[in-house]
């Protein structure tokens, strides 16, 4: 890789976006932009930082690939669903209703004028809020596992952190907390 050409070349190669690899790398697109206008020269230590963000992400993609590979030949395996399970039927519990009532209600119909759909949403966010917060399961492995992205789950987090003064979401909450703190 000693030119543009070449660079570009190898993120094509890799299936990759350039600006993602360029962000990786920590190049700026408009310093690689004068370099193609021959205003800058393209120097070695760019061209390795570029090489190590290729290889970064690509490694980084293969294992995303395999996880969710992984997750979907052995659904039940998976340490996030089951965690996510468990909390499911604690919540379900505590809220005197069977798991399958949380797990049924479909996320994607965004059904907000339904009461009993936006209950089981409100209970399927509490049962992530435990899976992430008190049984260590990374929001990277919870997004996986339900089928959303990371930034889902983010969100999903911060919402039920700025609800938590609810009195059924603080009453399980302290459910949880007694179990950690016996």
């Amino acid at each position: 890789m000693n030119s543009v050409a070449e660079i570009d070349l190898a993120i094509k190669a890799a299936g990759l976006v350039e600006c993602e690899v360029l962000r990786a790398a920590g190049v700026a697109s408009r310093y690689l932009y004068n370099i193609r206008a021959g205003l800058r020269p393209l120097t070695p230590r760019t061209v390795n930082r570029v090489r190590l963000a290729i290889a970064q992400l690509k490694r980084q993609r293969d294992l995303e690939q395999k996880g969710r590979e992984a997750e979907l030949r052995f659904p039940d395996r998976s340490s996030a669903i089951r965690s996510y399970r468990l909390a499911v039927a604690l919540v379900a519990q505590k809220a005197a209703v069977q798991p399958g009532f949380i797990l049924s209600a479909d996320p994607s119909r965004r059904a907000t004028a339904d009461e009993q759909w936006m209950r089981a949403t409100r209970l399927r966010r509490l049962a992530i809020y435990i899976t992430v917060t008190y049984l260590d399961i990374p929001q990277a492995d919870m997004a996986r596992a339900l089928g959303v992205s990371k930034a889902t789950v983010s969100l999903l987090l911060k919402e039920l952190g700025d609800e938590r003064e609810r009195p059924e979401i603080e009453a399980a909450l302290a459910y949880v907390e007694e179990a950690f703190q016996s």
